[in-house]
């Protein structure tokens, strides 16, 4: 192989993420960054947030950027050969500890799910460094993604085959 052939092999080294800085990647067209001061900017009204802890019921003001308002402004790779392609569609949230959340599209896109999963950048007035991925809906905190850093969207292939009703009815045992 000549050195020109090799450089396309090896995949191009990123450099780290700025603090108050989100990636998206995954099936997108392209990798995006997303600053926090960005988002903070274009931040809605003031929420309130409750939920339950193991302990305590928790109340708590946020203010941010819709999820899926910020997802819709990139530009998709899924698998177009489906009418509804983007209801195969997963979102990885990570946070800087490694702390993982899965979320489908449908879940937060309005037209489906309507979850009003937010992007926060302020929470109880405090301005955050990184977001805090927060489920307005959800009864426990659990799903909350503190110093958001990365996203990443990933199409759920479709089974090759569709699964027979005694395949299913097997599983259900």
């Amino acid at each position: 192989m000549n050195p020109s052939s090799m450089d396309r092999l090896v995949p191009t080294q990123r450099k780290p993420l700025e603090p108050g800085q989100v990636l998206v990647t995954g099936d997108v067209a392209d990798d995006k960054l997303i600053d926090t001061r960005d988002l903070d900017a274009r931040a809605g009204e003031p929420l309130d947030v409750d939920y339950a802890t193991r302990r305590i019921r928790e109340v708590h003001r946020v203010r941010g950027v819709p999820l899926h308002e910020v997802l819709s402004e990139l530009e998709p790779r899924w698998d177009r050969r489906h009418k509804m392609g983007r209801l195969n569609v997963v979102i990885v949230a990570i946070s800087e500890d490694g702390f993982q959340v899965v979320l489908s599209l449908a879940e937060i896109d309005p037209e489906f799910g309507a979850s009003g999963a937010l992007l926060a950048t302020r929470y109880n007035d405090e301005t955050l460094r990184r977001p805090t991925l927060v489920l307005p809906g959800d009864g426990r905190a659990s799903r909350y993604v503190r110093h958001l850093c990365r996203l990443r969207l990933v199409t759920v292939p479709p089974q090759d085959e569709p699964q027979s009703k005694s395949d299913m009815s097997s599983t259900n045992r």
